[in-house]
């Protein structure tokens, strides 16, 4: 089934400005005078839908409750159905299935390594599971697809008890929502429809999309086929190729410079089964080096994304990252936790003369040997304290540079925070530097951008039999591009060709 023939399909390579696009056209359906309530628009995200809410919001000067229909897919059949959060698998079932069926589920759901074998055993059961029907395919089919991920047995053993599960006690997860849906939801009636980040649903949230194009009088679909790498999620990027014959393409990229696009443009034109798309890149030439070592990379200053494709090819950056005193973030968390930094620095403070709230008062306690520290929760939370006044409810409270009294942080920690301090980074603000996998960092950008180009032995068995995909991601790779590229050579033949 195809899309119906008044939909608009835009296309948008890296950097062109898909989102802000669609928010645009939405911009105007407003200006002529659309309800805010006729207006749909589903992506795939939370914070896209957030985004596009509060640009509405802002602009028009209309409240929350006046765009119902700015939501993810799920969010949207939760809401059509009528659903209560207690009808929701939530981690307090998925315990209780664990029990049932002795197993260990994380419920974690994905992976940033773009494969299911990042994933314990027992989640991958539930991820093959829910993949199937996602694509809506025989349980089997699926488990063929992913050879050595699982035992057929236990797999199907998994599905039978999920079921009765969910059926004993009425429960339903983020995909029977879907196909609830489907089946049962109420359509809206819609002036205009937008969905976004299209190159990443899935048979199940296409048929989705379809059932409310029906009801809608206008439909924009925006993607891009090129950046499509959640196909072993369960991601039907040949149902947006099949439907964009008359596609819109977003020609000029803010983002990735000449030389950077020059390179891309090498590296996506090797994938066989595309929409061939001219854009772009700005004025600028950019930079793309290739070195040795990352170590030559000289990353003292700037804002820095370090990609690689699976996150263990990251453990020698962190630990690099670390030895240099550099402040960093890995899987979304600083080098550093918040609480640590906040202790050192109100710690400074106290010992300067000034007060501190009896909040920060009890995080210092955390890293200092004191008696009874917990005597604090029996004061009133709104004090302020002074040195004095600290010690004088804890008359062991040593005095001290920081590195010296925090006893019960771990020295390596003690070193770390003291060499980015000499170093002067900022621990106090975003880590400058981010390691991240390439899928995680889709959506993202940088200044400068580092690429390992080494790859796992599993990741590179399907480089060989797969080339598209592989393309595909490390094409994402380049393109978070704002400035310079450096490239790192390979320490085997098992690697990225570029």
């Amino acid at each position: 089934m195809t899309l119906p023939s008044l939909t608009q399909v835009i296309l948008g390579p890296p950097g062109t400005g898909k989102t802000s696009t669609l928010l645009s056209l939405i911009e105007d359906e407003l200006e002529s005078g659309t309800e805010p309530e006729n207006i749909g628009f589903f992506t795939f995200t939370r914070k896209a839908v957030k985004e596009g809410k509060q640009r509405a919001i802002n602009k028009f000067n209309i409240s929350d409750r006046s765009l119902p229909f700015f939501r993810t897919l799920h969010s949207l059949a939760f809401r059509q159905l009528g659903l209560t959060r207690e009808s929701v698998v939530g981690h307090a079932d998925i315990k209780d299935l664990n029990e049932k069926l002795n197993i260990r589920l994380t419920g974690r759901t994905t992976s940033d390594d773009g494969h299911l074998f990042g994933m314990t055993h027992d989640d991958r059961l539930a991820f093959i599971e829910n993949l199937a029907r996602m694509r809506n395919v025989p349980l089997k089919q699926q488990w063929h697809e992913v050879e050595d991920a699982v035992g057929w047995f236990e797999l199907e053993r998994f599905a039978r008890g999920l079921r009765l599960f969910k059926k004993d006690r009425l429960l339903v997860d983020y995909t029977d929502m879907l196909c609830k849906f489907l089946n049962e939801g109420d359509v809206p009636s819609l002036d205009v429809m937008f969905v976004d980040e299209a190159q990443d649903l899935s048979p199940l949230q296409w048929a989705v999309v379809r059932k409310l194009a029906e009801k809608a009088k206008k439909i924009y679909v925006a993607g891009d086929d090129d950046q499509a790498i959640y196909k072993w999620a369960g991601a039907d990027v040949d149902y947006l190729i099949d439907n964009s014959k008359n596609a819109m393409v977003l020609k000029q990229s803010y983002r990735v410079p000449s030389a950077v696009h020059e390179l891309a443009i090498q590296c996506i034109g090797q994938v066989r089964s595309r929409i061939y798309k001219e854009w772009t890149p700005r004025k600028e030439e950019g930079l793309v080096r290739w070195e040795p070592t990352i170590e030559l990379v000289n990353m003292e200053k700037g804002n820095w994304l370090v990609l690689a494709r699976t996150n263990y090819l990251l453990e020698d950056i962190d630990e690099y990252c670390r030895n240099e005193g550099w402040f960093f973030e890995v899987k979304g968390r600083p080098s550093i936790s918040e609480a640590k930094v906040r202790a050192v620095i109100f710690w400074e403070r106290l010992r300067n003369g000034e007060i501190v709230t009896l909040t920060e008062c009890a995080n210092i306690l955390k890293y200092i040997k004191v008696n009874n520290p917990k005597k604090l929760d029996l004061l009133d939370s709104t004090l302020l304290l002074q040195y004095q006044d600290l010690k004088s409810h804890f008359p062991d409270l040593p005095d001290g540079y920081w590195y010296d009294v925090f006893t019960l942080l771990n020295p390596s920690e003690i070193s770390y925070i003291r060499a980015m301090l000499r170093r002067g980074e900022k621990i106090t603000k975003q880590p400058r530097i981010r390691l991240s996998t390439i899928h995680a960092a889709k959506g993202g950008e940088a200044t400068n951008v580092v690429l390992l180009t080494d790859i796992t032995t599993r990741v590179y068995k399907n480089y060989q039999q797969n080339p598209d995909d592989e393309n595909r991601v490390f094409y994402v790779g380049i393109t978070r591009t704002k400035e310079n590229l450096y490239l790192i050579e390979p320490k085997s033949t098992r690697c990225y060709q570029l």
